[in-house]
């Protein structure tokens, strides 16, 4: 007998959140899991592969039923090319697909709120009759706006790209503003940035929803039983925001931090292209650690965790991950705008290269600086960046705008069914 308290909700990603990893997996997950304890949960979602598309299910409970629809990578860049000569983004051509399109509104009756994560899959809900969600997390627009104006010698020449790409978002961020009755951003800066685009103008609700971190059970060791020189950055570096800030730092600062410390070590986890890999690997000093089952048992002997990000856009997740494991953290000024740190007390900035080079090696000398670092920084995390603390506020409006929950119909099942 179902629970008539609890809602269903379908959730719309444009990526399988599993396995979990990649910032966007993440924020999906932790936020359906919070859901999941007081609703009932559907995932729809793409799949790149045949072989992606009958993997196992996954068994941790959040999802009471999941759905998979065949896209392959091929069939995107078609799509993506397709929209070229048009005013649609990018962005959004990449992820079409008539299967997706059915399955939704095959599913889309039986649910009461239809939360679609990401632009990239808002308009496939956007004249539905149900409750509608728009995860949006970042502002997308003002990620490729920033892309655009960021000079690096591996992708210059696709900055006009991204500058004509950021036009075509903007206009359609305000354009689907008006279809939902709830909107969350991770940061209170993507928020004041569409605003100023009349964005919200057009829309009645949105919502600052933090990321949150999942600080680690065990108290994290001090810096003094850290290796005084081993840094780590975080990153999946198939993203061009990822690769642009790492390729930055290793090409501008780093060969500087090695020849005044030749012991230092860089060690970088998370997905790696085989072009990007070969790169990394023939600069001395870098280590290249992939997916690591347990990500806090790997960053127990770095002192300093990095984000050299320059390309950015709501909540950089990294930065809360090197506070829950008591690291000092060294960033750039950009990619600390939506965590609640404040510099000096949380973090050190830097953005030029000598700025880099100064502070990385300032917390190379002063042990008792990188402690004061790293302690707030995991204070910070454990007081005000918990999932379920950051996920309350939409939470809250779900609880004034949802409808009575929908019919009974038969109980819903964990099971998987795929649409090719």
């Amino acid at each position: 007998m179902q629970d008539r308290s609890r809602r269903r909700i379908l959730v719309l990603a444009p990526r399988n959140p599993y396995p979990t990893i990649g910032g966007d997996r993440l924020r999906i997950h932790r936020l359906s899991r919070e859901l999941a304890k007081r609703h009932d949960l559907t995932l729809l979602t793409f799949c790149t592969s045949r072989r992606e598309l009958s993997d196992p299910l996954p068994d941790d409970g959040v999802f009471k039923s999941v759905h998979r629809v065949l896209l392959p990578r091929w069939r995107s860049w078609l799509n993506s090319l397709a929209a070229l000569p048009s005013s649609r983004p990018l962005q959004i051509a990449y992820y079409e697909s008539r299967a997706f399109r059915d399955a939704v509104h095959e599913l889309a009756p039986a649910h009461d709120v239809l939360l679609a994560h990401l632009i990239r899959t808002a308009d496939y809900v956007r004249d539905l009759p149900s409750l509608r969600v728009l995860e949006m997390t970042d502002a997308i627009s003002m990620s490729m706006e920033r892309a655009g104006r960021c000079r690096s010698d591996f992708f210059d020449i696709r900055r006009h790209l991204y500058r004509i790409e950021a036009r075509r978002l903007i206009a359609y961020e305000r354009e689907i503003a008006r279809s939902f009755h709830l909107i969350s951003l991770t940061s209170a800066v993507d928020a004041e940035y569409l605003a100023q685009r009349h964005v919200w103008s057009l829309t009645s609700k949105h919502v600052v929803v933090p990321n949150g971190a999942d600080a680690p059970a065990q108290e994290p060791p001090a810096q003094a039983d850290r290796s005084r020189h081993e840094i780590a950055f975080i990153g999946n570096l198939h993203s061009l925001q990822n690769f642009d800030g790492v390729w930055f730092f290793v090409r501008q600062a780093w060969p500087e931090i090695r020849r005044r410390y030749p012991q230092a070590l860089l060690r970088i986890f998370g997905p790696t292209r085989p072009i990007a890999a070969r790169r990394l690997r023939a600069i001395p000093g870098v280590r290249l650690e992939g997916v690591v089952p347990r990500l806090d048992q790997a960053l127990a002997s770095a002192r300093i965790g990095i984000c050299p990000v320059r390309i950015t856009a709501g909540i950089q997740n990294k930065i809360l991950d090197y506070f829950s494991n008591r690291m000092a953290v060294v960033a750039s000024p950009n990619s600390i705008e939506g965590v609640q740190a404040r510099v000096d007390e949380h973090v050190l900035t830097a953005a030029t290269a000598q700025e880099w080079v100064h502070q990385v090696c300032k917390l190379f000398e002063d042990l008792a600086l990188s402690q004061r670092l790293a302690d707030a920084g995991r204070r910070l995390v454990l007081e005000r960046h918990s999932w379920e603390r950051c996920v309350q506020p939409v939470l809250a409006q779900l609880d004034l705008l949802m409808p009575q929950p929908a019919q009974d119909t038969a109980p819903q099942k964990a099971v998987a069914a795929s649409f090719a």
